[in-house]
């Protein structure tokens, strides 16, 4: 599964003709590789089309009917783009943080799948995404920064939130014998409920995880009807900075529009 050998063009895997019909678009899907997507951490699928409802049924299809619905959102394919003023991270104009999704789920969803369905008003320079693959990182933390993988298995790092509530979780864990991360830059706190010998320990951890994440992370550009395929469990993910753009002619605001699904496999 680790593999550091270069990542070549993974988005030329699959390319979809944008005439195939839903019923081919599901025989050609179902070669999405697995192995590919947990070595690299991604794959891209070209032109698969703006069909949300089509989204939804192919993943069903190729799931299993494994889809996973989210409390929080209410639905299992969640739609939404970049706003001039927000508090929910998907949605800011600033640069994401990397991060795995429902992290603090005891069973977080093994795959996510990202359709562009507007581009960035400055596309190509804004609105990518950007992965950093498991083995990748892995290698990199090793070689630059000393760091095994023992350590990143029990070295904790702290989330706090305004209810009190404390959830101490490492970068790297082992589950059912295989590595998994769960992680999310922005809510990592080096938090003053530490010492400040501590914080200035875990400061320097997580500058040293970010410094390896940049390194290392894949930049992808999604054009309009693409499709990236993330696995949350051996990938870190995140968008880079995003713009929008008043339209005068029909008085709105033009941004990065998405949406997402995760599943099983």
């Amino acid at each position: 599964m680790m593999n550091d050998n270069n990542f070549g063009d993974l988005d030329e895997v699959i390319r979809l003709r944008r005439s195939l019909k839903v019923s081919s678009r599901h025989q050609i899907l179902t070669q999405i590789e697995t192995k590919v997507i947990r070595d690299y951490g991604y794959q891209v699928i070209r032109n698969f089309g703006t069909n949300v409802d089509e989204l939804e049924q192919v993943f069903d299809l190729i799931s299993n009917s494994q889809l996973y619905y989210s409390e929080r959102i209410g639905s299992i394919c969640h739609q939404y783009s970049v706003e001039v003023s927000t508090d929910n991270f998907s949605q800011q104009m600033r640069t994401g943080g990397f991060h795995t999704d429902f992290m603090f789920q005891e069973q977080p969803p093994e795959y996510i799948a990202l359709l562009c369905l507007e581009t960035d008003p400055k596309h190509p320079i804004y609105g990518r995404n950007q992965v950093v693959s498991m083995s990748a990182l892995l290698e990199r933390l090793s070689s630059g920064f000393c760091l095994s993988i023992e350590e990143l298995l029990q070295r904790n790092i702290p989330y706090y939130f305004a209810n009190g509530q404390h959830f101490p979780v490492p970068l790297l864990q082992k589950i059912n014998g295989h590595l998994q991360f769960k992680f999310h830059q922005h809510l990592a706190s080096d938090s003053t409920h530490e010492s400040i010998i501590r914080n200035k320990e875990l400061s320097i951890y997580l500058a040293q995880l970010h410094a390896a994440m940049i390194d290392v992370s894949e930049d992808i550009c999604l054009d309009i009807g693409d499709l990236l395929v993330i696995s949350n469990h051996h990938a870190l993910h995140r968008r880079s900075e995003c713009s929008v753009k008043f339209d005068s002619v029909n008085k709105v605001w033009r941004s990065r529009k998405m949406a997402t699904l995760r599943f099983n496999l």
